[in-house]
């Protein structure tokens, strides 16, 4: 497991449709390689992905009614991972005789996710984030999954970061057009807050639709620590999305991210739907190639960073991190709170 992950949170494995009695998926996180499948019971086994007699892997086995059978030697597991059958010794009675069970993970399974905790502790919560889905009439959700060659870290801090939306979004997601606005940023207990004001017309391509008067936009963007990231946009015309990612370290440098959006555009909302998604793989597309690209230079050049008067909220963000790598409670950071200014 990679020294500089964070093993005692919780992190997602699959969505809940993903996995069934009949499936059986093979992940990696924080470095960990794992074996998913659902037990007799309906339950979720997220086991290390290693049979216990030959270390062959388990996800190359084959999973029917809840029972995982390995594709070496037939071995087979069921709920928590107990060995219940090794059919070289006969079957049921000799796994009955061994009381074998492989290495299973603490699962939780909320809002369409199963999490795993690799390592749960004292600073373990007691259940993964909830998910900001608005129940409100109107609204609608839509799910991503997209995979980065980069740190969990330094895509939590894109999804969080606005000047670069400018350029790397150029026209889908605003333009540079030198426009103030005034940021106040918050940190208390593993929680960044950033609140914009001043911003108005800058939405791209579709800001004669969300925002045609160019009135002002109510724009937050909040980090939980160790992975999630969620940015809510509330428009002069009623309308609003919440855009929520969740960085899964496959290792230090590969990351999966699942990107929940809520949006309600009024009377359009129904009809909105695979132009939402269709903008927001785009957004995630351009990310996926400044950020693969980044993690080219720094693999060369390493990660030295220059810090400028937005990065502030990248700067909170990360000492949260490295606060938690160090055993560090987000408790015991001192609270901060700044007001900067920068031009998008």
């Amino acid at each position: 497991m990679s020294g500089s992950l964070l093993p005692g949170y919780w992190y997602v494995v699959a969505e809940s449709r993903e996995l069934t009695c009949d499936s059986l998926l093979s992940r990696q996180v924080l470095d960990v390689w794992i074996a998913c499948y659902r037990d007799a019971q309906g339950n979720a086994v997220i086991a290390e992905d290693r049979c216990l007699h030959r270390c062959a892997r388990l996800s190359n086995g084959k999973v029917r009614d809840g029972e995982l059978t390995c594709g070496y030697h037939g071995w087979v597991y069921g709920e928590a991972g107990k060995v219940i059958a090794i059919p070289g010794e006969g079957g049921a009675a000799a796994a009955t005789k061994r009381n074998l069970q492989a290495k299973a993970f603490s699962t939780r399974e909320q809002d369409g996710y199963v999490y795993v905790c690799l390592q749960p502790g004292a600073q373990t919560p007691a259940t993964a984030f909830v998910l900001p889905r608005p129940e409100a009439s109107g609204w609608r959700h839509l799910r991503l999954q997209n995979r980065f060659r980069n740190s969990m870290v330094n895509c939590v801090e894109n999804y969080i970061d606005v000047p670069h939306t400018a350029y790397v979004h150029h026209g889908v997601f605003r333009k540079p057009r030198q426009q103030q606005i005034q940021v106040s940023v918050s940190r208390s207990k593993g929680h960044v807050r950033v609140q914009y004001l001043g911003e108005t017309m800058n939405l791209g391509s579709f800001a004669w639709f969300l925002n045609p008067k160019g009135g002002e936009i109510e724009h937050e963007d909040n980090f939980y620590a160790p992975n999630v990231t969620s940015v809510h946009y509330r428009l002069p015309r009623g309308y609003s999305y919440i855009i929520t990612s969740q960085s899964v370290p496959v290792s230090d440098m590969e990351t999966l991210v699942y990107t929940d959006i809520s949006y309600y555009f009024g009377r359009w909302t129904a009809l909105a739907g695979w132009i939402t998604r269709r903008q927001a793989q785009t957004v995630i597309n351009q990310d996926i190639d400044i950020l693969n690209q980044q993690a080219e230079v720094i693999e060369k050049y390493g990660e030295n960073f220059f810090t400028t008067a937005p990065d502030i909220i990248h700067s909170l963000t990360s000492e949260i991190i490295t606060a938690l790598q160090q055993g560090t409670t987000p408790a015991e950071l001192p609270d901060q709170k700044k007001e900067v200014r920068f031009w998008v």
